[in-house]
C-alpha cells in the first residue's frame, strides 16, 4: 500500500495537476499509513505469541502437576516406611526400658552396655522423629504448592474454554448470518482457535479490479453485523492472487498490489460499520505466495484468488494470566 500512495503522489506531481499543498497532504497521510500498517502487524504477531506461549505454558503447568503428584505419593510412601520404622524402634525403646532393672541387679557391665545401646536408642528414636516431622512439613508444603498450581491450570483452562466456546459461538454466528452465500464462492471454518471466513473472487471483483460488487458487498456488510456485535475480536483481512502477470496500466501494478487494494476494500466495507472498531481491524496482502493449490489450471487460479477473513478471540485476559504465573 505504501507503494501505491507513493506512485500515485509521483504520477499527479509529474502530471502538475495538484498543487505543492495538495503533494504534501498525501506525504503525510502516506506516513500516517504506513505508521498504522507497522502497528497493526505488530499487534497482530503480538497477539499470536502470546497464544502460544500460553498454550505452551499450559502444557509445562499440566507437566509439573503431574510430576508433583507422583512426588506426593512417592513421599507418603516413605513417610508410612518411616511412621513404621519410628514405631518398632519405640516398642524396643520401651521393652528395654521395662527389663532395665533386672539387667542392672544382674550384671554391671551388661547394664552399661544395655545403657549405651539405650542412649543410641534415643539418639536413633529423636533422629527418625526429627526426619517424620521434616517429611510432614514437607508434604504439607507440597499440597499448598499442588493446590496452587491445580487452581492456576483450572483458571487457565476456563479461559481457554472460554475462547474456544466465543470462537464457536462466532463461528456458527458468521455461518447463520452468510448462509444464503454457502456454496457461492464463500466458506466459514474454524482452525487453530481462529475462524477463517473465505470468500472467492468471483463474489467480490472483476478481474484486475479492488472494487467490491453489490453482491460481495451485501455479504461482508452481514459479517460486519456479526463483528459489531462482538467488539473483542481481532480480525486479519488477507488479500490473496493467482500467478497470473497484471497487464494493466492503472495504478495497481503488480499481485501485491492488487491484494492489498482488495483488502483494503473490504476493510473499508467491514469499518462503514459504526459497532466495528478499525483498531481491531488488519488489511494483508498476501499476493500470489499462499495459493490453496497449484496455479495449474484455471480451476486451481479461481481457487487460489480469494479473500480471507480471520477472526481471532482477545488474549489479553490471558496474557495477563500468564504474568501472574510468572
Amino acid at each position: 500500500m505504501p507503494r501505491i500512495v507513493a506512485f500515485i503522489i509521483s504520477f499527479f506531481i509529474l502530471s502538475s495537476c495538484v498543487s505543492s499543498k495538495v503533494h504534501k497532504d498525501l506525504q503525510a497521510k502516506c506516513k500516517a499509513i504506513e505508521l498504522e500498517n507497522t502497528d497493526l502487524r505488530k499487534s497482530n504477531e503480538s497477539l499470536t505469541t502470546a497464544l502460544q506461549q500460553t498454550e505452551s505454558e499450559l502444557e509445562k503447568l499440566k507437566k509439573e502437576m503431574a510430576q508433583m503428584k507422583k512426588d506426593t505419593v512417592q513421599m507418603a510412601s516413605k513417610y508410612r516406611k518411616l511412621k513404621g520404622d519410628f514405631a518398632e524402634l519405640n516398642k524396643s525403646y520401651e521393652f528395654l526400658l521395662e527389663n532395665n532393672n533386672a539387667l542392672l541387679a544382674s550384671n554391671q557391665s551388661e547394664n552399661k552396655k544395655l545403657m549405651d545401646r539405650l542412649n543410641k536408642l534415643q539418639v536413633e528414636l529423636q533422629a527418625k522423629e526429627d526426619s517424620l516431622n521434616t517429611e510432614q512439613d514437607r508434604m504439607a508444603y507440597l499440597s499448598q504448592e499442588l493446590q496452587k498450581r491445580e487452581a492456576r491450570v483450572y483458571e487457565l483452562e476456563s479461559l481457554i474454554a472460554r475462547k474456544d466456546s466465543t470462537v464457536n459461538y462466532v463461528r456458527q454466528r458468521i455461518a447463520d448470518a452468510l448462509l444464503n452465500f454457502n456454496g457461492k464462492g464463500l466458506t466459514v471454518e474454524q482452525r487453530n482457535g481462529k475462524v477463517y471466513v473465505s470468500l472467492e473472487n468471483s463474489l467480490l471483483f472483476a478481474s484486475a479490479s479492488w472494487t467490491v460488487d453489490q453482491k460481495g458487498k451485501k455479504a461482508l456488510e452481514q459479517l460486519a453485523v456479526v463483528l459489531a456485535e462482538n467488539p473483542d475480536l481481532n480480525v486479519i483481512v488477507e488479500g490473496h492472487t493467482d500467478n497470473d502477470e497484471l497487464n494493466g496500466k492503472t495504478a495497481v501494478k503488480d499481485n501485491w498490489d492488487l491484494s492489498v487494494m482488495r483488502a483494503t476494500s473490504i476493510v473499508k466495507i467491514l469499518t462503514a460499520n459504526p459497532g466495528v472498531d478499525p483498531e481491531k481491524i488488519t488489511a494483508a496482502g498476501r499476493s500470489e505466495y499462499v495459493p490453496l493449490v497449484p496455479n495449474d489450471s484455471p480451476e486451481g487460479k479461481a481457487k487460489n484468488r480469494r479473500t480471507e477473513i480471520i477472526i481471532t478471540p482477545d488474549l489479553g485476559e490471558l496474557v495477563e494470566l500468564l504474568e501472574e504465573v510468572k
